[in-house]
């Protein structure tokens, strides 16, 4: 029988292009919120919405400035000669980061405009992803179509957070289409799902070449994603695994066809995670600190994820069962692979004992992969309970496909003693069926993207105002300074950790310095006292500040101290550690010295005008010019006291 391949109708890209065109929009809307309410006050800046695209957006700028790869634009130490800074994770995975960079160098655009671009384009390129890949497997371009929104759209849903959590009056810190995060998971999510395409045809295809072509383009994808973002590269191999396994089980008479492109796909990968673990064994001693590496083999199942993933797996076995889907099916076997590669992201520390952020499976990648398992499962029932056609009142009995894990309707019918041949053809899902769960998902992220365009607003107007601030720090740095980062302070930790995005300006403390490799824990955490010093906290206000501040617990005991998502072994911060970092502050505070204000050695203080801070520690050592007026805000310069 000839492989529905190589005979299949060709794919029409109109539903595809159409999803496509809705998330654009709906990625578009904040941004273009934003210039709104700036209308010609505004001054370039992105609009964004998690807490951590502004140390992306600096790593960014950084490169855009000329800077090497092994870069800090929080404490400005970069690479140079006879001096190698500790790799951190953004020289690791460096790849989304050139992708933004080397274009803006060559025809000159700010990283504002490149983050702004990107939206756009990482909504466009993972929603045709997502369509070529369900329209391969299906062979139905509606499914495909109503696919993207499910499978894009509903992904902060099932990770339980967004639009679910407000609807029930509780708060929620991530929002939006996780997706959209720039530059990561932005820029490599469609690698992901071309990857899985093309695992697919090299699977599948019957041309040798095809195959051969199909598995080194997922390969070289997969060298993307390793040096790209962790969480797709590892649910990317994880996927292969699964699918070797299923593969072998179920089609254990063809194993040499699949196993050879399967193999070529591994050996690329083997060969890009070489100079991968040579850099990751050159990391920064904090890395894994930052990134909550614990030691576990604790297992992982109540997940909403994983649920859908289980619920993706039992639609299938019900379709066996019903004999509506072929158990040995390709479409079906890959369709398995997804949901047990979800299952297996999880709870892979019962193997390796490590759990690296599950969250991050959870918000960024094993939801999308659960929902297209779902999808999938849904598409695949329907055109195998579809195959069951009636004629002249009795059942027919369909031919199956090997290759889809549906029948196409080569029906053999016998009514009145005559012989009824359909020939092969498709049946599509009607737009009675697709369209209203296309456009209930596309309801749904319209929902995700209102609230998160509200609840921002100010933020980014802020935010835009800030930038006009750190331009003109920028451009007095170039005339007055001799050292090419020098330190500035500023109260407002949202305005601080945003500066690196504009400006080579180093600071004092922000809440991303830690996740460079610039650092220690403890000089971290010395600087971070530093800015409650100059901020103007007494040592008795410690505390007081602590309860108001949630940056705080990030800052004093570590990011997975002060989120229980982050880690599997989550430990509370108790009453007695908070008493024991506030006796420290007080230590720090009364032993403050010209030396721990010289190191590292302040260059310009900003203040805002209408939200005055208490100057006196700052007075102390340093001397203020009469300052510089932008906008709100006043920028002094300042100079050590002898």
């Amino acid at each position: 029988m000839t492989n529905p391949l190589e005979r299949e109708t060709p794919l029409r890209w109109r539903w595809g292009l159409l999803a496509a065109l809705a998330l654009v929009l709906l990625s578009l809307f904040p941004q273009a919120h934003l210039c709104y309410k700036r209308g010609g006050d505004w001054q370039g800046s992105f609009a964004h919405f998690y807490s951590d695209e502004p140390a992306y957006a600096a790593y960014v700028n950084a490169l855009v400035d000329g800077r090497p790869r092994l870069n800090d634009p929080y404490t400005g130490l970069d690479e140079r000669a006879g001096v190698r800074p500790p790799e951190s994770l953004f020289s690791i995975q460096f790849v989304p980061a050139y992708m933004l960079s080397l274009p803006a160098r060559a025809f000159n655009l700010t990283t504002s405009t490149m983050f702004i671009l990107l939206m756009p384009l990482v909504a466009a390129s993972s929603a045709l992803a997502v369509f070529w890949l369900l329209s391969m497997l299906t062979r139905d371009e509606r499914i495909a179509a109503a696919g993207v929104p499910v499978v894009l759209c509903l992904g902060i849903l099932v990770a339980g957070q967004g639009l679910i959590l407000n609807l029930f009056g509780y708060q929620t810190a991530y929002v939006f289409l996780p997706f959209l995060r720039r530059y990561v998971p932005g820029v490599p999510f469609a690698f992901f799902f071309f990857f899985c395409g093309f695992i697919w045809r090299a699977l599948n295809a019957n041309a040798r070449r095809t195959r051969l072509v199909s598995a080194v383009s997922a390969g070289v994808l997969f060298a993307l994603m390793v040096y790209s973002y962790f969480y797709h590269w590892t649910t990317a191999a994880a996927l292969v695994g699964c699918l070797a396994l299923v593969w072998l089980v179920a089609r254990p008479d063809g194993w040499r066809r699949a196993i050879a492109p399967l193999a070529v796909t591994s050996l690329c990968a083997a060969v890009a995670l070489v100079p991968y673990f040579i850099l990751l064994s050159r990391r920064a001693p904090t890395m894994d600190t930052v990134q909550a590496l614990t030691y576990s083999r604790m297992p992982d199942l109540w997940r909403g994820v994983i649920l859908v993933a289980v619920l993706a797996l039992v639609a299938l076995a019900f379709g066996v069962w019903r004999r509506w889907l072929d158990a040995r099916a390709p479409a079906v076997l890959f369709n398995v692979a997804l949901a047990l590669c979800v299952l297996a992201i999880f709870n892979q520390q019962i193997i390796t004992g490590r759990s690296l952020q599950p969250m991050h499976y959870e918000q960024y990648i094993g939801n999308y992969v659960a929902l297209l398992a779902a999808a999938l499962a849904a598409g695949l029932l329907w055109q195998g309970w579809k195959t069951f056609k009636v004629a002249d009142g009795e059942s027919a009995r369909v031919a199956r496909v090997e290759s889809s894990g549906v029948a196409d309707e080569q029906v053999v019918s016998v009514t009145h003693n005559q012989v009824v041949n359909s020939t092969p053809a498709r049946r599509l899902i009607p737009h009675r069926v697709w369209l209203p769960v296309a456009l209930a998902a596309l309801a749904w992220g319209a929902g995700e993207t209102l609230i998160i365009t509200r609840r921002g607003s100010v933020g980014n107007q802020l935010k835009d105002e800030w930038a006009q601030v750190a331009l003109r720090l920028k451009e007095r740095a170039r005339v007055e300074q001799s050292d090419p980062h020098p330190v500035v302070f500023n109260p407002s930790v949202y305005r601080i950790d945003n500066l690196p995005t504009y400006a080579p300006l180093a600071t004092v403390w922000a809440p991303h310095m830690f996740v460079f490799s610039g650092v220690s824990v403890a000089e971290n955490k010395e600087r971070f006292f530093k800015y409650l010093y100059y901020s103007g906290v007494a040592a008795n206000d410690f505390e007081t500040i602590y309860r108001t501040q949630g940056f705080i617990y990030f800052a004093i005991f570590g990011w997975e101290r002060a989120n229980p998502r982050l880690t599997v072994n989550y430990r509370p911060i108790t009453q007695a550690e908070i008493d024991a970092e506030k006796q420290n502050y007080a230590d720090f505070h009364a032993g403050f010295n010209r030396e721990r204000a010289a190191a590292p050695t302040l260059a310009y203080v900003v203040a805002q005008v209408d939200q005055p801070f208490n100057l006196a520690p700052l007075d102390r050592w340093y001397e203020r010019d009469a300052g510089e007026r932008v906008n709100r805000h006043i920028i002094y310069r300042v100079k050590l006291r002898d």
